[in-house]
């Protein structure tokens, strides 16, 4: 009996050598616990933040023949007889010499100028001319007497060097709108004068 339980502990003791030699010669264990994967959050930098915001609206200045003139804000994209029409159009406001389906930007100056007016008549010659096929007509000499802002209309005007029709239908606008120009440099009220463009009109013109 002696002989067969030392013969069980032998097998035994040999049984857990063998165990141990195969944990160390091929590394067997039990698994790791599964480790849940967190993923980080992203991080939106607010300047990209709001350099992807397209922009949604624009402001534009109406002024003239309307009842409400000032600043109105427009969803970007609307038409310019949009802004008319929340500056409420007065009835002595020639509509025609206006370009009511043209888009908006920001920042821009809408004049409604008054029905019968020098500005009315440029800005319909103008809108007809580009209607023709766009041809400007070539600009002649520079007036050999110094221009009167507050008195000369629109085919004068745009013969002065640095002013073309378009912004001297808006120098009349302008001047109907607010009163005379007290002197030259008023112009750059004006939207379309900058200081090159009236650095060249000014040697011909005066107030």
């Amino acid at each position: 009996m002696r002989s067969l339980a030392f013969a069980f502990r032998a097998v035994g003791a040999l049984l857990v050598l063998l165990v141990i030699l195969l944990v160390a010669r091929f590394g067997l264990a039990w698994p790791p616990a599964p480790r849940t994967a967190t993923r980080p959050a992203s991080v939106v930098h607010p300047l990209e933040r709001r350099s992807a915001a397209p922009v949604s609206a624009a402001v534009v200045y109406v002024a003239g023949a309307v009842a409400r003139p000032g600043l109105i804000t427009l969803p970007a994209g609307s038409r310019v007889a949009a802004a008319v029409t929340r500056a409420g159009p007065r009835p002595d406001g020639d509509l025609v010499a206006v370009n009511l389906a043209a888009r908006v930007e920001d920042g821009e100056e809408i004049v409604v100028p008054m029905r019968g007016t020098q500005a009315a008549a440029a800005r319909t010659a103008e809108r007809g001319q580009r209607a023709s096929g766009g041809r400007r007509r070539r600009r002649g000499a520079p007036p050999s007497e110094p221009v009167s802002l507050n008195r000369a209309d629109a085919h004068a005007l745009a013969v002065v060097p640095g002013i073309d029709a378009q912004v001297a239908a808006r120098i009349i606008a302008y001047r109907e709108t607010y009163g005379p120009f007290a002197a030259v440099d008023d112009l750059l009220d004006v939207a379309g004068v900058t200081e090159g463009s009236l650095a060249r009109a000014a040697p011909y013109l005066r107030p």
